[in-house]
């Protein structure tokens, strides 16, 4: 079964994320390529897009492949078959395009006419706007404005041509609920639920077994992780943001009604004495507010400091980390005064702890960050070999 992804700025943050998830459901990918910001994935079983795209943060929708083959063959079967299963006759629908535009004209054409001769008021509205990807390339063809159409299709050309349809779209609106409703919010420190659904998928954590977040905050992560059926446990040396958190999770236990068992502690993560948990999810503190860029130097303190901090830390938990246990994390990426960016010394990192980096199909670091910010993000996923 083939599956197409469409993804937002950060098309290499949103694969590995991808990639991850699939090892977490124990899914086998059989082939995948990647265009632009669409990943059509050959799998060895069929996946629940809608808990898919719930349980994961880089992907916007994702499509089911209905046709396969030379573009004839897929003209004649749209000509034949049902593509549109919907009651309403009156209805908006688009065709996101990774082809060329000769066969995407094609295949518009003979869509067209097909909804005509089934006597349905078919209005075509085309993907509108562009995403500046987070390697500068521009895409045109925003895939979050499909929200507001009735059914949308894509067209994927490779060695051969895969039309499918979207079956399922990122609910934005629950996404903002759990971020904006929730009692206690810290917009300037909090992490955002889509980039802690990430960190939770690159973690490979499966379902009932225990995270770990050293620095849970407010409890962005553990939230996210809680939903998902995940136990965790969260480590903050903040007694106002441990309290804040348990504030949290009581609301979303409200919400959500199921959801995974947790533990909050107040206490010093470099220090602490824990118990056996799976893995660790978290983004320490990324340094102090930056409301300008710095230079060099003071970028580089700030990234030492940051250093020093995770590699006590991670020497302090690995002890009951689980065996296979993967630690993903976020580390600052200051923009200095002279338009760079200094991110840390992970091999440094490595060599303290003895922690090892990740080498899956995307090479870590992944950087996350827009052109206007001071402080973005790398990710990492590290494991102990031992």
């Amino acid at each position: 079964m083939r599956y197409l992804f469409l993804f937002g700025r950060n098309t290499k943050l949103s694969c590995a994320e991808i990639f991850a998830y699939l090892r977490r459901k124990n899914i086998k990918k059989e082939g995948f390529i990647l265009k632009r910001n669409a990943l059509l994935i050959e799998l060895n079983k069929e996946i629940n897009p809608e808990q898919t795209i719930n349980e994961t943060g880089g992907t916007i929708a994702i499509g089911k492949t209905l046709f396969e083959g030379d573009l004839g063959n897929i003209l004649e079967k749209i000509k034949r078959e049902e593509i549109y299963k919907n009651e309403k006759i009156k209805f908006k629908y688009t065709l996101f395009n990774f082809s060329d535009e000769e066969s995407h004209d094609k295949i518009l054409r003979i869509i067209k006419e097909k909804f005509k001769k089934e006597g349905l008021k078919a209005l075509y509205n085309p993907p509108k706007g562009t995403i500046k990807l987070q390697n500068k390339k521009i895409i045109y063809g925003t895939p979050s404005k499909i929200i507001t159409n009735d059914t949308s299709y894509f067209l994927f050309k490779d060695k051969k041509y895969y039309f499918g349809i979207i079956e399922s779209v990122s609910n934005q609106k629950e996404i903002e609920k759990r971020d904006m409703k929730k009692p206690v919010r810290r917009e300037a420190l909090a992490i955002s639920p889509r980039l802690a659904k990430i960190l939770i998928n690159l973690s490979e954590v499966k379902e009932k077994q225990t995270l770990l977040d050293p620095f849970c905050g407010i409890g962005v992560i553990l939230q996210e992780a809680l939903i998902q059926k995940i136990n965790v446990i969260g480590i903050d040396i903040d007694e106002k943001a441990v309290r804040n958190a348990e504030k949290n999770i009581n609301w979303l236990k409200k919400e959500y009604k199921k959801i995974g068992k947790y533990k909050l502690i107040k206490g010093n993560s470099s220090k602490i004495k824990i118990e056996k948990f799976n893995c660790i999810a978290t983004e320490p503190s990324l340094g102090i507010l930056l409301k300008k860029p710095v230079n060099k130097k003071q970028a580089q303190e700030i990234v030492k400091k940051f250093e020093n901090l995770i590699i006590n830390v991670l020497n302090n938990l690995k002890k009951s980390l689980g065996k296979d246990g993967k630690i993903s994390f976020t580390a600052p990426l200051i923009k200095t005064n002279e338009n760079k960016r200094i991110g840390c010394d992970i091999n440094k990192i490595c060599s303290k702890t003895k922690l090892k980096i990740l080498k899956n199909e995307i090479k870590f670091p992944i950087r996350e960050f827009r052109e206007e910010q001071i402080v973005g993000r790398e990710f990492y996923v590290l494991f102990n070999p031992q």
